[in-house]
């Protein structure tokens, strides 16, 4: 569906629009694990700002595709958000159930802004009104592979993105 190349390219777009925005700014990363690690690694590697990480991982899903419509905090962010500008690293927006649960979770924490980066996006699935800042593909709704994204626990480590029929 997507080479590994095309991501790359993507990704160097992306992080000189970033880099652009907060140039003047103390930036943190939140990378939303396991599936944005790939793309998580990509990104800082050509970020030029300042800035300092930090990770999150939810729970929603029983494996392979079904949801449990329940999000649990699996690791939760440890470093202080208050007054700071935030960068949510998605790899994929779907309905947005999950991004809008994280999006809450910083705002409670007084950040003074918070924006959405986001490898893959499916807009006829989104439902909500937060906006995707940035983001690299626009998908149909497929199920996707690799690069991060796995089914089942596995395909994590290909490292282009496949779509599952």
């Amino acid at each position: 569906m997507i080479t590994h190349q095309e991501i790359l390219n993507r990704v160097d777009e992306l992080s000189n629009e970033i880099n652009l925005h907060y140039k003047d700014k103390d930036l943190a990363l939140i990378c939303v694990l396991n599936g944005s690690l790939m793309v998580f690694n990509e990104l800082i590697k050509r970020l030029t700002v300042n800035y300092e990480i930090d990770y999150i991982e939810l729970s929603s899903y029983k494996g392979g595709t079904s949801t449990t419509g329940k999000i649990d905090i699996v690791r939760d962010i440890e470093i202080n958000l208050k007054n700071k500008s935030v960068l949510i690293v998605e790899d994929i927006v779907d309905t947005g159930n999950t991004l809008n649960f994280i999006h809450d979770l910083i705002s409670n924490q007084e950040a003074n802004d918070v924006k959405i980066f986001s490898l893959l996006y499916k807009s006829v699935k989104y439902k909500f009104d937060l906006k995707i800042d940035w983001y690299g593909f626009e998908i149909k709704d497929i199920f996707t592979i690799g690069y991060g994204m796995d089914y089942e626990y596995k395909f994590r480590g290909l490292k282009d993105i496949y779509g599952i029929l």
